[in-house]
């Protein structure tokens, strides 16, 4: 019993290392060939000479902490942008979203009981996918 727990254990710790972050690009430019992702930077304001490609935005949350939730979003918001060939993001938002609520109520048999639930919260990138030049 105490092996099927600690796999179970080791099967979420693994779920949640592999990253699990979603992401969307809506290209509005010109796409170019596709480029590492290691290689986007991502910046806060305009640099001087660029060409937009694509909106992308990337959310993740599930993650042990919001930190954990956030560097996943970033890493998937830079992998959407390097799949349409841009090596910069300008960050437009940044941030937590509530991602829907959940709960359940647990009965005491007795016509009573009680309730738990609680909100759930994604962290939330979305910038220009952008090709300095």
């Amino acid at each position: 019993m105490k092996t099927i727990l600690n796999l179970i254990m080791l099967a979420i710790f693994s779920i949640n290392l592999g990253g699990c972050a979603s992401g969307a690009t809506l290209v509005t430019g010109m796409k170019r060939t596709a480029v590492e992702y290691e290689i986007v930077k991502i910046y806060h304001a305009a640099p001087s000479n660029y060409e937009i490609i694509a909106s992308v935005q990337a959310s993740s949350e599930l993650g042990f902490t919001d930190q954990d939730n956030l560097d996943m979003a970033l890493e998937e918001v830079k992998k959407q942008a390097a799949k349409v060939g841009a090596n910069g993001v300008i960050l437009k938002k940044l941030g937590k979203e509530s991602s829907g609520s959940f709960g359940n109520f647990f009965s005491n048999g007795y016509g009573g009981g009680i309730f738990v639930g609680g909100e759930d919260y994604s962290q939330v990138i979305s910038g220009t996918a952008i090709y300095v030049k």
